[in-house]
């Protein structure tokens, strides 16, 4: 008994230190749970990283097929007329406005590619009618081969064309065939069908202009596209294996993984979010990563300075947690089931990607043969990771052997320019087998940059010296 009685201070001091040891567990915890709730939001925005304002002078394409004889004149004081190659000039940060003769066109914040798409504004009736306006003008009748607008059929035109008006008519409005007869324009004028065709059949190759990357500090995103009107592409991803789906729907087989893509795609609709995209793949390792599975609301644009997948999916729900303790040990209130009419929130989730960085040395993008997009690239970046994107299993081999396949590799690199001596290491990814450089980590690999910088031989001890040409676009 008295040694219960000399235990009896300390006891109770221990239940008041427990105490508040239990508080301060919960409390860590829940900043834990903080913290862990934070990192989910910044999930969804991880690909949105801060992108330093452009400046001073800047040029883009006016395109259905590139469109020249179009004015413009931008808020900087740049103005002219489109060249064969649909460029204007204007300076970062200028509104930019086209006219044809007397019609305004509209009014545009300046970037790298404007559409029909940006000038109608959301207006369907307008982005057709601009389509059959120009593809109406071209001096050839001939878009598949660009468009060029006569001056005389431009100073012929009269303000009066209602851009708005019913597509189903506005082929047949008075100014528009006076500006075709004031130039001399033989053939037929199109159709809005015959007009949103030729639209769609360029849709690929709008996407072409650049090399788009996406990059965080656990992926890598690579798109190419066609600019010859065959609608080839190429992907390649670098990423952890995830087996959600867009919506976050979760299951037991895999949905994105790391792996190459390869085929042909075209577009079968747009809308003012960009083309929705149909692909027939040759080759497909990345499962539902590239173009392979598009959803119903998917679509693909490019502004000219970025390109931009988005697609409209569902809002999360919050769960409420029940209480303090709930929170800790993730005990939370029931799921509340929708009802059959209820609809669900949507948000449009967009995916950005920036053009390849091809600046200096090594960085950028080198391939076996530039003119075929089924090529393997190799790309550098400049913050050293390597990235391998071969969609025939031979990056490295004229003759695959058996271990080769079509896949990825990234690593990171170390170059010396002096010595033109290249190492890889730490390889993350590797989904080639023997078809590309994983073999070589950690040993000395050359990479012979020649005087005109668009080409270099890579080369080294067991491994068939390759000749590569750089990617500029």
């Amino acid at each position: 008994m008295s040694q219960m009685i000399l235990l009896a201070p300390h006891f109770n001091k221990m239940k008041t230190d427990n105490k508040q040891t239990t508080i301060q567990l919960l409390i860590t915890g829940l900043f834990a749970l903080t913290l862990t709730a934070c990192d989910s939001q910044q999930e969804t925005t991880l690909n949105k990283k801060p992108v330093a304002q452009a400046q001073g002078p800047a040029t883009g394409i006016l395109a259905d097929s590139a469109v020249e004889g179009v004015s413009y004149s931008a808020s900087s004081g740049a103005s002219g007329v489109t060249d064969a190659t649909g460029l204007y000039k204007f300076n970062h940060g200028d509104n930019i406005e086209f006219h044809i003769g007397k019609l305004n066109l509209g009014k545009i914040p300046g970037t790298g590619l404007t559409t029909p798409i940006e000038l109608a504004a959301g207006d369907r009736n307008k982005l057709l009618n601009l389509l059959v306006l120009f593809q109406s003008l071209d001096a050839d009748n001939d878009p598949t081969n660009g468009i060029s607008i006569p001056k005389t059929a431009a100073d012929a035109l009269d303000a009066s064309l209602d851009l708005k008006a019913d597509p189903g008519t506005f082929p047949s409005s008075p100014a528009l065939t006076a500006a075709r007869e004031a130039a001399g324009i033989a053939g037929s004028l199109k159709t809005a069908d015959e007009a949103n065709a030729h639209f769609l059949s360029q849709a690929v190759n709008l996407l072409g202009g650049h090399l788009w990357v996406n990059q965080d500090d656990t992926s890598l995103n690579f798109f190419r596209f066609s600019t010859d009107g065959s609608g080839e592409y190429l992907h390649g991803i670098a990423t952890p294996d995830d087996s959600c789906d867009a919506n976050r729907a979760c299951g037991s087989r895999l949905v994105f993984t790391a792996g190459v893509e390869y085929g042909t795609a075209k577009a079968t609709e747009y809308d003012e979010r960009g083309f929705k995209l149909v692909s027939t793949p040759e080759v497909d390792t990345d499962l539902q990563s590239g173009l392979s599975h598009p959803r119903p609301n998917w679509r693909v644009y490019t502004n000219g300075d970025e390109l931009i997948i988005s697609d409209i999916v569902i809002v999360q729900r919050e769960r409420e947690q029940a209480s303090l303790f709930g929170e800790l040990f993730h005990i939370s209130k029931p799921i509340e089931l929708s009802s059959d009419d209820e609809v669900a929130e949507t948000t449009v989730q967009e995916i950005r990607y920036h053009k390849m960085d091809n600046s200096q040395s090594i960085v950028g993008a080198w391939t076996v043969d530039k003119d075929s997009i089924k090529s393997p690239v190799f790309l550098f970046f400049p913050d050293n990771r390597y990235m391998l994107v071969d969609p025939v299993g031979s990056a490295t081999q004229s003759t695959p052997p058996a271990c080769a396949k079509p896949g990825v590799e990234q690593a990171t690199y170390a170059f010396d320019t002096a010595s033109s001596t290249l190492k890889l290491s730490s390889f993350t990814y590797n989904t080639a087998g023997c078809a590309g450089l994983s073999e070589y980590s950690g040993k000395s690999i050359t990479f012979k940059i020649d005087t005109d910088t668009q080409s270099a031989t890579l080369s080294g001890t067991g491994l068939t010296s390759i000749t590569l040409q750089r990617l500029s676009n």
